[in-house]
């Protein structure tokens, strides 16, 4: 492994956040210790009501007439585990396992999305002896969940004329555009019944070793949604044998792709041989069709107790209907930019509540019309099956600026200091650019950072000479902008 020499204040930082929970909606002890790091270096820091955090560090001698730069990222993170894992999020730490040139944890997402970036602002902050022109560094919660933090900066926070996000996850690659996206909330009455006499035995079945991933970043995969393939078993089953639904459930986070889903249901005990044999017809069938995106699909059916109460049939035909005819995955590419999704779904989450059965849907594309005709087709959907859906406010998308100085500076650089070519990508996923845009119209934007892969898995891992190289490129960039 290379040697982490310039990055290694990067990643003692990196365990010290480690050491504090900061899932979605719970970043508040990191944000109060991101404010004390700030005053115990006696920088200016403000923290507003969405916990987010900005502290200003003045020029260094000799660059006080230099545009001010932001640096930017956000605190928490998609808390994630395996089924095995026994992690609690709300008060565990996360391990940082060194495998050779990869940092991972252990059972659990890392959280290097976006913790490693902010830490990279950390370690600049927390160095003297750099040359860099007045710097904000704007620390924002919630990104993984809504972008929240991002919605709440007011004009005025921050007024930097670059921007610098460090939240991009291939090095060699600057993102200069990103998707804007929606949540359509399908509401199933959750109307209940006594189980009927005659279904007298109980079956679980579980969708699961799907991969999942980013729905965003991976969606071009065409990975396989638990809670799709989960209705189209139901869906088939149901032309063949009798069966009554008492629970379904899958997904955790909207930006994450399914890959386990589980229903329970009551069944006639004559049938229940038969239907294990047809589950492992359609487990044989499933891992056909995903053979080369998610090579450990399976489909299992496990003896249960007999639900006492089950959904009632038009709550059971409304789910299975809209997760079998919504369209999931890539909608459509882009005809102006190579290998970019432009418009995607994914069937996120169904879970119940005592009065409802709920689908979060997940819509995104770079193309304002794109988003609005997807958007309405799962609308639609829901009011043909008389359901009832809503739209959230969602976020906007990053347009390109192109030619821009930031752009044009950053990667002239990268070429000098740099043996592989950079590359210029818009991303099929939400950057709080789009949001933080409307509180800084005239800022110029840029997106980088180190290699993570698996991000929002338990699979996460950053590739730490990554990590050293871009902190080493971060470091100098500050000293060229100009």
């Amino acid at each position: 492994m290379n040697a982490i020499v310039q990055a290694e204040k990067v990643l003692q930082f990196f365990h010290d956040i480690s050491q504090i929970p900061r899932e979605s909606g719970h970043e508040k002890e990191l944000s109060d210790y991101i404010v004390q790091f700030a005053k115990d270096r006696n920088l200016e820091v403000s923290q507003d009501e969405a916990w987010n955090v900005v502290i200003k560090k003045p020029a260094s001698a000799g660059y006080e007439d230099r545009p001010t730069v932001i640096l930017q990222g956000h605190i928490d993170m998609v808390c994630e585990k395996t089924h095995e894992s026994n992690h609690d999020f709300r008060k565990d730490p996360i391990a940082n396992i060194i495998d050779g040139e990869w940092l991972h944890a252990d059972g659990t997402t890392l959280g290097a999305d976006n913790g490693m970036g902010v830490c990279m602002a950390m370690a600049i902050l927390d160095d003297d002896t750099l040359a860099h022109p007045a710097l904000e560094v704007l620390c924002t919660t919630s990104e993984e969940t809504g972008m929240n933090g991002a919605s709440a900066i007011k004009p005025g926070q921050v007024t930097g004329k670059y921007l610098l996000n460090l939240d991009t996850e291939v090095e060699h690659e600057f993102i200069v555009s990103c998707a804007g996206g929606c949540h359509v909330i399908v509401n199933i009455p959750l109307l209940r019944e006594n189980t009927l006499p005659g279904f007298n035995a109980g079956l679980t079945i579980t969708v699961s070793g799907l991969l999942g991933g980013h729905s965003g970043l991976e969606i071009n995969k065409q990975r396989g949604n638990s809670n799709q393939i989960l209705a189209r078993v139901l869906y088939a089953l149901g032309k063949q044998y009798s069966f009554t639904l008492s629970n379904f459930t899958g997904g955790t986070k909207h930006n994450a792709i399914p890959n386990k889903s589980v229903a329970t249901l009551a069944v006639r005990t004559e049938d229940v041989e038969a239907i294990k044999n047809l589950i492992a017809h359609y487990e044989s069938t499933f891992q056909h069709e995903f053979a080369a995106q998610d090579p450990c699909l399976t489909i299992t059916v496990d003896g249960t107790d007999v639900p006492d109460v089950v959904y009632a049939d038009d709550t059971t035909e409304a789910l299975i209907s809209y997760l079998y005819l919504a369209e999931d995955g890539v909608h459509s590419v882009s005809k102006s930019i190579e290998n970019l999704v432009e418009t995607s779904n994914n069937l996120a989450v169904v879970k119940e509540d005592s009065h409802a059965l709920s689908i979060l849907v997940s819509v995104r594309s770079s193309s304002k019309n794109g988003l609005d005709y997807l958007t309405t087709k799962m609308l639609l959907l829901a009011d043909t099956l008389g359901v009832s859906a809503r739209k959230t406010d969602g976020y906007p998308a990053w347009e390109y600026e192109q030619g821009s100085a930031l752009e044009e500076q950053a990667l002239t650089l990268y070429k000098k200091m740099s043996p592989v070519e950079p590359t210029v990508n818009a991303v099929h996923a939400g950057l709080e650019c789009g949001l933080l845009k409307g509180a800084l119209p005239d800022t110029q934007m840029i997106s980088f950072g180190p290699t993570i892969t698996g991000a929002h898995t338990p699979q996460e891992k950053c590739h730490l000479p990554s990590v050293e190289n871009v902190y080493i490129y971060l470091k100098e960039l500050l000293k060229e902008l100009h």
